[in-house]
């Protein structure tokens, strides 16, 4: 049941104390963008608990110009990161539009709905906030702002809120956008707009400082002073994502970022595919749009994996324990951001990438997984020979890595050796340009003299700090998915 904050009920009084006394926001505004509360159920946080547990929630309701709802957003004050939507798969909309008046030409987009109303409160400017933060802009939310002349984009000011302000603008429209940076240059300055508020700021001085995103092939150190600084304090964002599943992984490469190639190989058989499967599902779950591109495989027998991978990791029981709860775990799974290409076998280079830049642009896809190379572009050349074939679809993938930001994982089957020999960054098969632009080189290795289930992962080339190394793996045959023996812990649930 969804409650009103001014109702007289235990779990209203304690979100409104929270939004009053800890955001620094107005009961007149949480009035004016309808926002409520009501008790959901999620995960115990507990490893040794399964049940779920009851916490009191802020309501955030997205409804039209006319104020109809069309979708609620239910998050936490207990676990920020414990939210759902309602209902399950709905169409996304901003909050606040409601706020909005009809005849209104210039409106400030907030990462947050905090940051939306304490803009609003501060400056009494029209703000809406976006319903996925700053991982995606949809086509519906681009369609939504066609209407306004002029876009203020008040993105968080850390790494992860700059770079989405500057996808964002480009899908907007740079001519409309500007940005605004809240720290202004300082390491100690408010992160987000609500940051600005509680420390007393003048959001209004703030909002008339921002800039327009400069052109991306024409800059200057001064535009890029404020991006040097921000990974100067922020050592840890550059680094990247790191992995929940795989944390050798995580102290090798230091974390997933955007903009990078990675090229996986291993011999046949060996389980690269359920590996990637299961890398990528950890990063989606942790909120990374992703796009599937298998040409070995079907989807089916993909999201198979996936879908089981994602059961067994969270619960600890056995992939063929997922019968009786099958719909409850594909709904689960369906809310996840992960996309697939319907290609299979040989496909021109171009069209693949034709459908990357595709969803890069309408869903904002940031990690994108083909598997494989060799599949990708069997058969085709006219006249150029296998490798030039090959050089050329890699220096497209590298183009399109660089250019959209997005992470883009490769894998290249390895050149036929001994079975006995380890594989090395030479074993990749194609030329040397294949391993010259990529980031990252990674390979799935086993050794004939080692059980069944052992692996290691082996880092051989890493462009980011140049750290070398392995990662023991043990693959369970009955949860389908591989463990981490570098850590003693079970990996953490998402």
């Amino acid at each position: 049941m969804i409650q009103l904050l001014l109702a007289e009920t235990h779990e209203a009084q304690a979100i409104l104390n929270f939004l009053v006394q800890k955001r620094g926001l107005k009961s007149e505004v949480l009035v004016k963008y309808k926002v409520g509360a009501a008790l959901r159920r999620f995960a115990s946080r507990s490893s040794s608990n399964q049940r779920e547990e009851l916490e009191p929630c802020i309501v955030f309701p997205s409804l039209d110009r006319n104020g109809d709802l069309i979708r609620l957003k239910l998050r936490s004050i207990l676990h920020k990161s414990n939210q759902t939507f309602e209902p399950k798969g709905g169409m996304r909309a901003l909050f606040g539009m409601h706020t909005v008046p009809k005849d209104c030409k210039s409106i400030v987009v907030t990462e947050g709905e905090l940051d939306a109303m304490a803009v609003y409160q501060a400056t009494g400017r029209p703000t809406v906030s976006l319903p996925n933060g700053a991982n995606a802009l949809s086509s519906e939310i681009v369609e939504a702002l066609e209407e306004f002349e002029s876009i203020v984009l008040w993105l968080d000011d850390d790494i992860s809120g700059q770079n989405a302000a500057k996808r964002f603008a480009k899908k907007l429209g740079l001519q409309r956008c500007v940005n605004v940076q809240t720290r202004g240059g300082r390491y100690d300055g408010p992160k987000d707009a609500n940051e600005a508020l509680l420390l007393k700021k003048d959001l209004n001085v703030l909002l008339n400082s921002a800039t327009r995103i400069p052109h991306e092939q024409i800059i200057t150190f001064k535009d890029l002073r404020e991006e040097v600084f921000r990974e100067l304090v922020n050592p840890k964002q550059v680094e990247g994502l790191p992995s929940s599943c795989f944390p050798g992984i995580t102290r090798l490469l230091k974390g997933h970022r955007p903009g990078e190639l990675t090229l996986f190989t291993g011999r046949t058989g060996v389980g690269k595919t359920t590996f990637l499967s299961q890398l990528s599902l950890d990063y989606a779950c942790q909120g990374v749009q992703t796009l599937w591109g298998s040409f070995e495989i079907s989807n089916v027998r993909l999201a198979k994996v996936l879908l089981l991978q994602m059961f067994t990791f969270r619960t600890g029981k056995s992939a063929v324990e997922i019968v009786p709860d099958f719909e409850e775990w594909a709904e689960l799974f369906e809310q996840l951001p992960i996309y697939f290409l319907k290609f299979t076998g040989s496909v021109p280079i171009d069209r693949v990438i034709d459908a990357m830049e595709y969803a890069n642009y309408v869903f904002d896809v940031s990690h994108v997984v083909l598997d494989n190379l060799q599949f990708m572009t069997g058969g085709q050349g006219r006249g150029m020979d296998r490798f030039e074939v090959m050089d050329s679809a890699l220096q497209k993938i590298r183009e399109f890595a660089s250019g959209s930001g997005s992470h883009v994982t490769l894998v290249i089957h390895p050149r036929k050796e001994s079975e006995r020999d380890e594989l090395t960054i030479g074993s990749v098969f194609g030329s040397a340009k294949a391993t010259q632009e990529a980031d990252n080189v990674i390979v799935l290795q086993t050794h004939h003299d080692d059980p069944p289930d052992i692996r290691r992962l082996c880092v051989l080339k890493n462009r980011f700090d140049g750290q070398l190394g392995s990662v023991p793996l043990v693959f369970d045959v009955h949860r389908k998915i591989y463990l981490d023996s570098s850590s003693r812990n079970e990996p953490p649930q998402h």
